[in-house]
């Protein structure tokens, strides 16, 4: 085996290895947020979805999505998210800034209007981001509840970086652990002298819990009778333009339900 090939296996074997933690541990865990998430749909409210940086990739992998439903709303705040460039307009000094500023949470939170019923997963792989513990909190405050997806190695071993001295498993109701290490890179390589870090595991774990959460709910409906409509797959479904439009029409419903009014 190269060299080259062997960083990727041992990779892979990391990812084996999370998925098959996370199918063996967090089972239950999943079930209770799935629970929480059905009975926020199913009374007609709202699933609000956050992270930051990577971890704003679980959130547009479970809305809007092939095979979604209606009944969640994500936060993705641009800036929070587009850093690509790294430097100039849009860069990493800025959202670095921000993703560290609970006022930006504060300020993002203000947008909306959150009822005891809705509830809100939030991502965050150290659960010590500042934005992230801040919407968190934000949530607690109104009575609804939170869903964290977090690495407890992680956090354990990292200082809370909020001024609340909290971390997002201390604010959620439900924590789902993904097992990820801390730090989150998974290979430990020697070059040029150096002890190196490689092989994110994070993104990959998120994604799966991502979709446990949203197949468990969708199961969860239906088992209640409930319609679920699911979003359609352009080229394959042929009423897919019809039913792109209800979707729309129906979460444009919801989302103004849960838009602050302002002064």
């Amino acid at each position: 085996m190269s060299a080259s090939s062997g960083y990727w296996r041992s990779w892979i074997s990391n990812v084996q290895g999370i998925i098959s933690y996370i199918s063996s541990t967090q089972l239950q865990n999943i079930d209770n947020a799935s629970g929480i998430i059905a009975n926020t749909i199913d009374s007609g409210h709202a699933c609000f979805l956050f992270g930051s940086g990577h971890a704003a990739i679980p959130v547009m992998e479970m809305f809007p999505r092939y095979g979604s439903t209606l009944g969640f709303i994500p936060i993705v705040d641009l800036p929070l998210v587009s850093f690509l460039r790294m430097v100039g307009d849009l860069g990493y000094p800025q959202f670095d800034f921000i993703e560290n500023s609970p006022e930006y949470g504060r300020r993002i939170m203000e947008n909306y209007s959150v009822h005891k019923e809705d509830c809100v997963i939030v991502f965050s792989h150290s659960g010590t981001t500042p934005i992230s513990v801040e919407i968190a909190v934000q949530f607690k405050s109104k009575g609804a509840p939170v869903i964290g997806v977090t690495s407890l190695t992680h956090a354990n071993s990292a200082k809370p970086r909020h001024p609340l001295n909290l971390k997002l498993h201390e604010v959620a109701d439900v924590i789902i652990d993904t097992g990820v290490p801390a730090g989150d890179v998974s290979l430990t390589i020697d070059s040029e002298g150096k002890r190196l870090r490689i092989g994110p595991l994070s993104t990959i774990a998120f994604t799966i819990v991502a979709n446990m959460l949203l197949l468990s709910t969708i199961e969860k409906l239906i088992s209640r009778g409930r319609e679920v409509p699911i979003f359609p797959v352009r080229g394959f479904d042929a009423d897919a333009d019809a039913r792109m439009n209800l979707i729309l029409r129906r979460h444009r419903e919801l989302y103004i339900k849960h838009i602050a009014a302002g002064d």
